[in-house]
């Protein structure tokens, strides 16, 4: 089955941490949904959420984000929000940049809360890089490539900027870059 781009909904994702290794008890504190429909950004359908980790973010990883422990207390849980998240997922081809690390955390935290990650299609913004320029690129010198705002380690601001970083991919790519879609059922790839 052929799939263009124009016929899809495509969801550009960011999450934002309390640390790198959800093993180690680091948790999703904040998460963001952008929809990409026929070349556009659906601004209306963004989901965004803070989420309460119910740990601490340590002092080190609020200085990258900017989200404190008192900003947390009154977010929703991870099991209040990832319903909305996993209804996105299971309609759209979503977008990450480093989708690994995002999708780890997502599949870590959906058992965590007794509720099973769908199969995830998705693109990695990293690896279409790799097409592109023969060589992965962080977010920030994609951003400076397609001439957008950096990079600010905010979730709905990175996955808005994700979004634009796919479109512009997909034009110089042309190519239909659904062939590149992977699938994510919470193993190694």
């Amino acid at each position: 089955m052929k799939l263009k781009p124009s016929e899809h909904i495509f969801c550009a994702m960011d999450t934002e941490t309390t640390g790198t290794d959800p093993l180690a008890g680091d948790r999703i504190v904040e998460v963001a949904i952008v929809p990409i429909y026929k070349g556009k950004i659906l601004y209306r359908g963004i989901y965004h959420s803070l989420v309460n980790p119910h740990v601490r973010v340590p002092a080190m990883i609020e200085k990258v984000h900017g989200i404190g422990n008192e900003e947390l207390q009154n977010a929703p849980s991870m099991g209040q929000v990832f319903e909305k998240i996993r209804s996105y997922m299971t309609r759209a081809i979503m977008v990450f940049h480093r989708a690994k690390f995002d999708l780890t955390f997502l599949d870590f935290t959906a058992k965590e809360v007794g509720i099973f990650l769908p199969t995830v299609r998705f693109l990695d913004t990293c690896e279409l890089a790799e097409l592109l320029f023969k060589e992965k690129k962080t977010l920030l010198w994609l951003a400076k490539r397609y001439d957008l705002p950096a990079p600010t380690h905010r979730a709905l601001d990175d996955a808005i900027i994700t979004a634009k970083i796919f479109l512009r991919m997909v034009r110089e790519l042309n190519v239909d870059v659904t062939e590149f879609v992977r699938t994510w059922s919470g193993e190694e790839w």
